[in-house]
C-alpha cells in the first residue's frame, strides 16, 4: 500500500468513528417552536443583558445596518469553528 492509500485508509477509519447525527423532521421542529409560545413578546420584554447571554450561547450575531435601517442576524453552527478545521493540502 502506498503512502496516499495509507492516508486515505486512516482518514476513512477516522470518519467511521464519528457518531452519526440524528436529525429531526420539519414537523418535530415546528412543534418545538410552537411549544415556546409567543417568543416575540418574550424577547421584547426581556432584559437586554439576558438577551446578550442568550445570543452568545446560541452563537447569534446581530448587526444593525443604519443605511438600510434593518438588523442583519447570523448564526454559526456549533462545532463549525475554524479551530476544528484541519490544514489544507
Amino acid at each position: 500500500m502506498n503512502e496516499a492509500q495509507e492516508k486515505r485508509a486512516a482518514a476513512q477509519a477516522e470518519l467511521n468513528g464519528v457518531p452519526k447525527r440524528v436529525g429531526r423532521s420539519a414537523a418535530e421542529i415546528h412543534a418545538m417552536i410552537d411549544s415556546l409560545g409567543d417568543v416575540k413578546k418574550v424577547i421584547r420584554q426581556a432584559d437586554p443583558a439576558e438577551l446578550q447571554r442568550l445570543h452568545e450561547a446560541l452563537n447569534v450575531e446581530i448587526v444593525y445596518n443604519a443605511t438600510a435601517r434593518m438588523l442583519v442576524s447570523s448564526i454559526r453552527a456549533v462545532g463549525r469553528d475554524k479551530a476544528g478545521v484541519r490544514g489544507g493540502t
